[in-house]
C-alpha cells in the first residue's frame, strides 16, 4: 500500500470528518472510553480482549495489525434500511476472510475495526487484497465510497497508512457501444484490476468531478461529444482532472487522428477489436508507469520539503545567534520574520515565496554580526561613528547572503529593509517600487516590532501609539499596500498579543 493519503472524493471526505480515525479509536480502546452502544462486543468484553492482544504481543515479540474501514454512500438519499443492508454485507464479506484469531467489531456507525494477528507488514496487503477483491466483486460496492487505515499493533499511534480503494488498477472505460464495454471490462476485472464504465464523453466530465481514477480508456468516436472533444474540455478544466493519464481506444488506421491525439496529451491507442492480452499489457504498462512518475514525484517533493525545513531550522538558529548580541532585542528577528509571513500571506504569497520571505526576515539583521557588541548595546546616545557602523549592517548582510546561490533573494531584506517607500533610507537611497517588494514587507514587520519592544532608552509602544505611527509612515517610510495590511492585523490584535512578551 502507498504511504500517502491518497485524494478522496467529497463522501470519502465527509466520511473523514464524521467519523473517527485508526488513532482515536485505539486511544478510546485503551482508555476504556468506548460507548457500550458502539461495541458489538460490549465495551469491557472488546476493551479485554484488545488489551490482552497488546500484552501478549508485547510479551512474545508478535506481530498484530489494525484496521479501520471507513464506509461513506455515495448516494444520500438512500434510506436507513438500505444504509444498513449494505453495511450488513460489508461486514459478512469481510469476516469471511477472517481466521478464527482474528477480531472484528463495530468502532462507530459506519466503521469496523479489525485486529488482525500474526500479520506483519510484509503481508498486511496480501491480507487486505484478498478482503477487497471480494468486496469489489460484489453488487454493493458501486454504492459506497471506502476508506480503510492500518496501523501496527507494535508501532506508534503517528505509523498509519491510508488507503481508499485506488491501490488496485482502477481504470474507467468510456465507449457509447455497450458490447466494447462488457469486453473491455470482462477482461481488466478477469486480471484484478477495479473498473468502472460509462457511455459518453459528458458521463466522463461529470464523473471525474469527484473521482480520480489511475487511467481512462476513452472512445473516439462518440456521438454529442467524441473523444477528442471529452479530453479537450478535461484539460482545460485543469486540476486532478487534468492530470490522469488517457488512452484513446479506436477501431479506424487514421495516422492523423493518433497524431492528433498524441498532440493533446493522450498517452497510447488501442486498436478495436479487442485482443485481451494486449489490451491488458498495455493498461497495466501505462499505470505503472503512471504510478512511478507520481511516487518520484513525491520522492522528490518530499526531499525538497525536507531540505527546506533543514533550511529553515538552520536559519532559525542563526536568527537565535544573531538576536543574543543585543540584549533588547531577544526573539526580534524570529517576531519580524512573523508579522513579515502574515503580511505576505495576506498579501497573496503562497507555498515557496512564503518560506523565502519567512527567511528574508529571520536574516535581515545578519550584517550585526559585524557591528561590536559595545555598540549594539550602548544604553546612550550613539556617536556618528557608531551610528554609521550600525547604517552599515544591511551591506554587510547582503555581503554575506549573496553568496547563497540556491537562494539569490535572501539578501534583499537584509540590504534594503531600512529603505523608505518616500525616499531617504539607507543603504541606497531607493524609493517606491524601486525597493523590492519582500524588502517592503520587511521593512513594516521591523519597525512594528521595533515600536512593541523593549529599549534600552523606553518601554514598549502603546498600541494606539503604534498604530498611530503606522499611519503617519504609510506612504513615506512604508509602502501603503503593506501599511494597510499591518493596520489590519493590529485591528484584530484586541488584547495586544503581538509584540515582545505576548
Amino acid at each position: 500500500m502507498d504511504d500517502n493519503t491518497n485524494r478522496l472524493s467529497s463522501s470519502e471526505e465527509t466520511a473523514r470528518q464524521s467519523y473517527p480515525d485508526i488513532n482515536a479509536v485505539s486511544e478510546m480502546l485503551e482508555e476504556r472510553g468506548v460507548p457500550e452502544s458502539d461495541m458489538w462486543m460490549g465495551r469491557e468484553v472488546f476493551g479485554n480482549v484488545y488489551r490482552y492482544i497488546a500484552r501478549y504481543l508485547e510479551r512474545y515479540h508478535a506481530t498484530a495489525y489494525k484496521v479501520l474501514f471507513t464506509v461513506s454512500f455515495k448516494d444520500e438519499t438512500l434510506t436507513d434500511d438500505a444504509r444498513t443492508d449494505i453495511m450488513t454485507r460489508f461486514r459478512e464479506i469481510v469476516q469471511e476472510s477472517l481466521r478464527s484469531s482474528d477480531v472484528m467489531v463495530k468502532a462507530s456507525q459506519n466503521q469496523i475495526l479489525l485486529v488482525l494477528q500474526e500479520v506483519n507488514a510484509g503481508n498486511i496487503d496480501t491480507v487486505l487484497d484478498r478482503m477487497l477483491n471480494k468486496w469489489y466483486r460484489s453488487d454493493y460496492s458501486g454504492s459506497v465510497s471506502l476508506r480503510w487505515e492500518t496501523q501496527s499493533m507494535n508501532a506508534h499511534y503517528d505509523e498509519v497508512i491510508v488507503g481508499t480503494g485506488n491501490n488496485k488498477e482502477w481504470v474507467v472505460i468510456v465507449d457509447d457501444d455497450a458490447v466494447n464495454l462488457k469486453i473491455a471490462e470482462h477482461v481488466l476485472s478477469r486480471s484484478n484490476m477495479r473498473t468502472t464504465t460509462l457511455k459518453s464523453g459528458h458521463d466522463l466530465i461529470d464523473f471525474l468531478m469527484t473521482n480520480t481514477p489511475d487511467l481512462v480508456l476513452l472512445d473516439i468516436k462518440m456521438p454529442d461529444m467524441d473523444g477528442f472533444e471529452a479530453l479537450n474540455t478535461i484539460r482545460e478544466t485543469g486540476g486532478n482532472m487534468a492530470r490522469i493519464p488517457i488512452i484513446f481506444l479506436t477501431a479506424d488506421e487514421d495516422t492523423q487522428n493518433e497524431a492528433t491525439g498524441f498532440a493533446m496529451g493522450a498517452i497510447d491507442f488501442i486498436k478495436k477489436p479487442f485482443v485481451p492480452e494486449i489490451l491488458t499489457a498495455r493498461v497495466k504498462r501505462a499505470v505503472r508507469m503512471i504510478r512511478l512518475q507520481n511516487h518520484l514525484t513525491d520522492e522528490v517533493n518530499n526531499k525538497i520539503y525536507e531540505n527546506e525545513q533543514m533550511l529553515i531550522h538552520i536559519v532559525q538558529t542563526l536568527a537565535e545567534a544573531i538576536d543574543a548580541k543585543d540584549t533588547y532585542t531577544n526573539g526580534h528577528s524570529s517576531r519580524v520574520a512573523d508579522y513579515t509571513r502574515e503580511i505576505a500571506k495576506r498579501y497573496g504569497y503562497k507555498d515557496d515565496k512564503l518560506n523565502d520571505i519567512y527567511m528574508m526576515g529571520l536574516l535581515h539583521d545578519i550584517g550585526k554580526i559585524g557591528v561590536p557588541d559595545a555598540v549594539i548595546n550602548k544604553p546612550g546616545k550613539l556617536t556618528d561613528e557608531e551610528f554609521e557602523m550600525i547604517k552599515n549592517h544591511p551591506v554587510m548582510g547582503a555581503r554575506i547572503l549573496k553568496n547563497i546561490r540556491e537562494k539569490p533573494k535572501l539578501a534583499y531584506g537584509a540590504r534594503w529593509h531600512h529603505e523608505k517607500y518616500g525616499g531617504g533610507g539607507y543603504p541606497d537611497g531607493l524609493s517606491g517600487d524601486d525597493i523590492p517588494e519582500e524588502a517592503r514587507i520587511i521593512a513594516v514587520a521591523d519597525a512594528y516590532d521595533a515600536m512593541t519592544s523593549s529599549r534600552s532608552y523606553r518601554e514598549p509602544l502603546s498600541q494606539e501609539r503604534v498604530r498611530a505611527e503606522i499611519v503617519k509612515g504609510s506612504g513615506t517610510q512604508f509602502d501603503p499596500a503593506f501599511a494597510d495590511i499591518m493596520l489590519e492585523m493590529i485591528d484584530e490584535d484586541f488584547d495586544y498579543h503581538m509584540r515582545e512578551g505576548g
